[in-house]
């Protein structure tokens, strides 16, 4: 789940999976992977629909903070919010899957030129959709399903050419792989996470009432299953960390990233959590290279894409200010 100013990155991303053959066998993508290629389509507007509908695990996991922003209205059921996702995916235009094919291209030859080895990565399905079931977030996975704004797409497609560059669709594109990387493969996202001082154990922390209260669940975070030691009240305390809002869905138009909070949550099963500025080391344990600093895998997919995007010079050619992460990316994939 990203924020609305990088949604056009992920579209591209998107786009470039849209293009490939419908089904694809183990033995093809995995060939793939071994020789640089990222296996991707694009769904049907109806097979879109069916792909959000399948992620169950997810829907079980969501709040009453998460249904009210989501539909924008208080007291939504799950059963309102199902019926009204179904309804926001959409098909790719021509113009759009080219545009994917484009993104994907350009990743693929980053991957030969620098002698990457990613990690092996299922086939990617691209579904495109008006993103209103995530409140307006610029664009998110399950697995290795991709769901790209719509508006982002017209939004790149309308920009004159000149201005395109201003949206960023690398870094979107490449951050949106992570987490289908992370998931298809648990040994890096504990290497990855590694990176950032987080431990990832077998079992996930349960959220405590008064941080599931103000829970939103984030597509992109499948597990609250790493811990990372923060320095609070001047005691070493063992956190997890949980996406919350400051405050409860009131009246339409209201979005849970006008009032975001980072819940450092104890995994003592204390029903407490803290916040960012109550931690000591905060930025020390996540770095500073990014504001996304919401979860580990939120943190380390920008991460990611700066590594890939823009290698150890970083964007403007001035570095980072914790080049470690970025250096410890690119050598495991050396």
């Amino acid at each position: 789940m990203k924020k609305k100013k990088i949604t056009v990155i992920i579209c591209s991303f998107m786009l470039g999976i849209c293009a490939a053959p419908a089904v694809q066998g183990a033995e093809t993508v995995q060939n793939a992977a071994e020789e640089g290629r990222l296996e991707y389509r694009c769904a049907s507007k109806e097979e879109g629909a069916e792909l959000l509908l399948s992620n169950k695990e997810y829907y079980a996991g969501f709040s009453q903070n998460d249904l009210d922003y989501k539909i924008q209205k208080k007291d939504a059921t799950m059963e309102e919010y199902l019926a009204f996702a179904a309804q926001q995916t959409m098909d790719f235009t021509d113009e759009e899957k080219a545009l994917v094919d484009t993104q994907i291209g350009e990743m693929e030859k980053v991957i030969e030129e620098q002698g990457y080895n990613l990690p092996p990565l299922d086939e990617i399905v691209f579904v495109k959709t008006t993103m209103e079931e995530e409140n307006g977030v610029a664009g998110y996975t399950h697995g290795t399903q991709i769901y790209v704004s719509a508006s982002m797409l017209e939004e790149y497609l309308a920009a004159p050419e000149e201005e395109k560059p201003v949206h960023n669709l690398d870094e979107f594109f490449w951050h949106e792989l992570f987490h289908c990387l992370t998931r298809c493969n648990p040994d890096f996202r504990a290497d990855m996470y590694k990176l950032i001082h987080f431990t990832v154990e077998a079992e996930d922390y349960e959220l405590p009432p008064s941080v599931f209260e103000y829970h939103i669940s984030n597509p992109d975070v499948e597990h609250h299953n790493s811990h990372a030691t923060f320095r609070i009240n001047g005691e070493d305390v063992e956190c997890f960390t949980d996406f919350v809002t400051t405050r409860h869905f009131e009246q339409p138009g209201d979005s849970f990233f006008a009032c975001p909070e980072t819940a450092l949550v104890p995994i003592d099963g204390s029903d407490v959590y803290y916040t960012k500025e109550e931690a000591e080391n905060f930025d020390e344990v996540f770095g500073t290279n990014t504001g996304y600093v919401v979860d580990p895998e939120e943190c380390l997919a920008d991460n990611f894409s700066y590594a890939m995007c823009y290698g150890t010079e970083g964007k403007d050619g001035g570095g980072y200010p914790n080049p470690e992460i970025i250096e410890g990316i690119i050598e495991y994939l050396k």
